[in-house]
């Protein structure tokens, strides 16, 4: 291992401590090792450990107790812990691992299996800071493509309205302004999954006709393409309760999703109805199908026979439906593929 790592062995009986003391500096790793486990809380919080030894059966406040604290404090909880202990039952191991420890050594001590034990919790705890902190990256970096995406597209946005009013339609003006929106609709995905913790939801009625109308107008471009008609099939007008945004994330992405994956020259279905006492959305294409419903959902999954997007929309609509309690139930075969949206009813404000 490069680092010199740090381990905190809290046990009672001293001859305990030196024993382990005495193995693991062979392996040159820094030992702090103490009998009194409330010490060995104080200072874990003023310089936290790399790994803790921790026995089980100690006087005042026992090994199971010391984890639970450790594991309620902020700074200490991601410390790994290894239970030590005399007791070799199969319930004292379970309980070990199920407050939190990450293995389990019993006494008397082996050698051997001490160090590489140690070493295989130390090789995952660096392996876990590891991933956490490409994470981090991983969202700078998305915050900074959000960020840099933003400016660009509106002024394309502009520049085309206004050569548009000056010069008059033309199909190279819709072609830009389709992939213009395609790129939004990218941009607000990605937005959304950096800032869904982040984000104050503000639920409010919203009154799907009037919702649902201004959705299909955004992407009328994107369905001029392909020469695809959008249309809005209202049985049954209804509100609903929820945060518009997220709502939106829901609607465009299986619109656009329509609009990828349907033939040239076909038709989109959106359709709001009540069928028993469920308010229901649905959105039909005539398109290739989607060989699997059930993986459709999963971040990044994509289409062999047609890859395009980044595959994150699906699953954005399946975390807000979850979190929504919406249910959905998608149906697919070529020429006919329905993503259908049944409200709960603590969503339903109103219906005809």
């Amino acid at each position: 291992m490069d680092k010199n790592y740090t381990i905190l062995i809290i046990d009672d009986k001293s001859e305990n401590l030196h024993y382990l003391n005495t193995i693991l500096k062979e392996e040159n790793f820094l030992i702090r090792a103490t009998t009194d486990a409330n010490f060995a809380i104080n200072s874990s919080r003023l310089n936290p450990p790399d790994l803790i030894l921790l026995d089980i059966k100690m006087p005042n406040i026992s090994g199971f107790e010391v984890c639970k604290i450790l594991k309620e404090d902020e700074v200490l909880k991601e410390i790994p812990i290894i239970f030590i202990s005399a007791l070799d039952d199969t319930q004292s191991k379970v309980k070990a691992l199920n407050e939190g420890g990450v293995d389990y050594i019993t006494k008397p001590f082996e050698k051997e299996e001490v160090i590489a034990r140690v070493k295989t919790q130390l090789k995952i705890f660096e392996s876990k800071n590891t991933i956490s902190k490409l994470l981090e990256q991983q969202d700078f970096f998305l915050k900074k493509i959000i960020h840099e995406m933003n400016t660009p597209l509106s002024i394309i946005g502009l520049n085309i309205d206004n050569l548009e009013s000056t010069l008059g339609y033309k199909e190279q003006f819709e072609a830009i302004k389709a992939s213009s929106k395609s790129l939004s609709s990218i941009y607000n995905d990605l937005y959304y999954l950096t800032k869904k913790e982040k984000r104050i939801i503000e639920e409010k009625s919203i009154n799907l006709v009037r919702f649902l109308s201004s959705r299909v107008a955004f992407f009328d471009e994107m369905a001029n393409i392909k020469n695809i008609d959008i249309a809005l099939d209202i049985h049954k007008e209804f509100d609903v309760f929820m945060d518009s945004y997220e709502l939106e994330r829901v609607i465009d992405n299986t619109i656009s999703n329509a609009i990828k994956y349907s033939f040239e020259d076909s038709t989109i279905e959106i359709t709001l109805d009540k069928e028993d006492e469920n308010y229901i959305l649905s959105i039909k294409d005539e398109g290739i199908g989607i060989a699997d419903t059930k993986a459709v959902f999963q971040a990044y999954y994509q289409q062999k026979d047609k890859n395009i997007g980044l595959g994150l929309g699906l699953s954005i609509v399946k975390e807000i439906c979850d979190k929504n309690e919406i249910k959905i139930e998608l149906s697919s075969e070529k020429n006919n593929t329905v993503f259908k949206y049944i409200f709960p009813q603590n969503r339903v404000i109103k219906g005809d």
